[in-house]
């Protein structure tokens, strides 16, 4: 369909206007977090999430959630407004320094098993996995083992290892 030029120029105009204004919006908008709201957020304003900063913080904080670690850390690496999001999302410190440290310790062939956890797995599944500390089958204080996936405590592991 022909366009005449002035129909297009205007067009363009009402995009940038539009853009301009959610940029607008998002400069003003403070972080607010529905999953931690005890812990503190960032009362300045971030902006440079392109068109991800229409989005409540809250909805693009479930979005980060479902992402995987490793997403999460090329995200961080984007921009600065990413690297606030990421950096405070709830125990991100913790859950980077446990998979760190796991991998470091783990023997060869464990540590082909981690990088695939770590490639599937969810944020949000991780920080379950790294901050539980009941065994799952039995309900006594665990930690993370790499048995099926799952919190269980030293009883629980030898007996599902025979």
């Amino acid at each position: 369909m022909y366009r005449h030029p002035w129909e297009r120029q205007e067009a363009l105009r009402r995009r940038q206007a539009a853009e301009a204004g959610r940029q607008r919006a998002a400069a003003e908008r403070p972080l607010q977090f529905v999953i931690s709201p005890t812990e503190s957020t960032s009362d300045g304003a971030v902006t440079g999430l392109g068109l991800l900063a229409v989005l409540p913080n809250e909805i693009i904080t479930m979005v980060f959630d479902n992402y995987t670690l490793r997403s999460l850390l090329r995200l961080e690496r984007v921009n600065k407004a990413a690297k606030v999001f990421v950096r405070q999302l709830r125990d991100i410190a913790f859950v980077r320094e446990t998979a760190r440290g796991i991998i470091q310790r783990a023997v060869p062939y464990y540590r082909k098993f981690m990088f695939t956890i770590l490639k599937i797995t969810t944020y949000r599944g991780l920080c379950h996995l790294f901050t539980t500390y009941v065994c799952e089958t039995c309900g006594k204080p665990g930690s993370f083992r790499l048995v099926k996936v799952k919190v269980l405590c030293d009883t629980c592991q030898k007996l599902n290892s025979r």
